[in-house]
């Protein structure tokens, strides 16, 4: 039996937490123990920016284990006093991960995101524990992040020492793992390009409940354009909002409805409902959270539309492929590796609403293109994406992992 502990600083809704929540889900337990490690505690102050997917790890069964870590946000004072309260909280996660790897016997430290790379990284190797980490589009975040100087001094050197001390990495793009290997430099781990496995649940309530909760009528006859993505600039709700216009100007009878936490606060979503306003589609547009199943977003949706300006291959993308959604994405990350124009979805240059509002014109205005798009994204999603043929892969992963460590560390006669 291989012990392998997931550790991510929380379970919010997002890619990377969907990501482990269906490796938790289907993963063979008969050859793997696995339990998932959070850094923060349940209560900590960002949960109502974020969401939370605790409710679905529970319900499906998924052993959780919390460490309870402060949160370094909930820090107030001077930039220094911030930066030494996130040193202190660090260091702390990295020393309760390195007990308790140690203590339970751990095989394989499977990391996820950003957070993790700082504390489960180094834990696993004080702890002589090979580790993976699992990264996403991180890199174009870190160079809008590193504008800082402070950031642009301090983060890189600390990233690329422990990158090259993963005995793995995993991304969902060939893109990225490219990209990736040039940031390391030199001789990098094995990078595996694993996409995001998906499977949603059925929808909780009705279609006409949850048009209700978005304040939109129940028997309406418009195309519902959504987009589920969190509501942060490079996720490009502002170019849909520009393209809405066109296609609303174009007489199309539609509502824009745009799902998503405020993971960088109001500000955002505030700018994006004056925008509404002043193109004078505040009436079709909705922004909103939604706490409950992401299926009964789903249900509600006609056309996906995922106009991003910094991707990798969104969990979004994945989740309308599952459902058969006619969609119109962005050409960035890996996205035009998996959505093929024409045939799969269709897709647009970034941050252009001219070209977004033609494509989605020619979804509404045909609906054997709509229909035919829809039928192929499933195909596609059946060949590729469903959790059991990526958790198998992860799987694999993890046991190459423990060959190569167990061979470095054998003696040499």
């Amino acid at each position: 039996m291989i012990r392998v502990l997931s550790v991510i600083s929380d379970l919010n809704f997002g890619g990377g937490e969907n990501r482990l929540f269906h490796l938790a889900r289907t993963i063979d337990t008969n050859r793997f123990d696995h339990t998932v490690v959070t850094l923060y505690p349940p209560d900590h102050s960002l949960r109502s920016q974020c969401g939370s997917m605790r409710p679905q790890f529970a319900d499906a069964g998924v052993r959780v284990h919390d460490l309870g870590v402060p949160h370094p946000a909930g820090a107030r004072g001077p930039r220094i006093v911030r930066l030494t309260n996130t040193a202190t909280t660090l260091a702390a996660a990295i020393q309760k991960l390195r007990r308790l790897i140690i203590s339970s016997r751990a095989d394989v430290d499977d990391a996820h995101l950003e957070t993790a790379l700082y504390t489960a990284v180094p834990a696993a190797v004080s702890a002589g524990v090979p580790v993976a980490i699992t990264l996403y589009s991180e890199l174009d975040l870190w160079k809008i992040l590193d504008s800082r100087s402070i950031r642009q001094i301090l983060f890189p050197p600390i990233r690329r020492l422990n990158l090259r001390r993963c005995s793995a990495i995993i991304t969902d793009a060939k893109i990225r793992a490219t990209e990736l290997a040039r940031y390391i430099g030199g001789s990098p781990p094995p990078l595996h390009v694993i996409a995001n496995g998906v499977r949603l649940d059925k929808p909780s309530r009705s279609r006409s409940e949850v048009l209700r909760d978005f304040g939109i009528p129940e028997d309406t006859r418009a195309t519902i354009l959504g987009q589920v993505a969190g509501l942060v600039p490079f996720k490009g709700q502002a170019v849909l909002l520009e393209a809405a216009r066109r296609i609303i100007d174009r007489g199309h009878d539609v509502y824009v409805l745009c799902v998503g936490y405020e993971r960088q606060g109001p500000t955002y979503p505030q700018q994006l409902r004056r925008q509404a306003e002043e193109l004078g589609i505040a009436h079709r547009v909705r922004i909103h959270g939604y706490p409950g199943s992401i299926a009964d977003v789903w249900n509600v949706i006609d056309v996906h539309v995922h106009p991003s300006s910094i991707d990798s291959l969104p969990n979004a993308i994945i989740e309308a492929m599952s459902l058969g959604k006619p969609a119109v994405v962005s050409s960035v990350g890996a996205i035009p590796d998996h959505v093929e124009h024409g045939r799969t979805g269709l897709v647009v240059p970034p941050d252009d609403p001219g070209a977004l509002a033609q494509a989605l014109m020619q979804v509404l205005g045909d609906a054997r293109l709509a229909e035919r798009l829809g039928r192929g994204a499933y195909e596609r999603y059946l060949e590729r994406f469903t959790p059991e043929v990526t958790t198998r892969q992860v799987e694999g992963c993890f046991e190459s992992m423990i060959e190569t460590h167990c061979k470095r560390r054998a003696p040499v006669h």
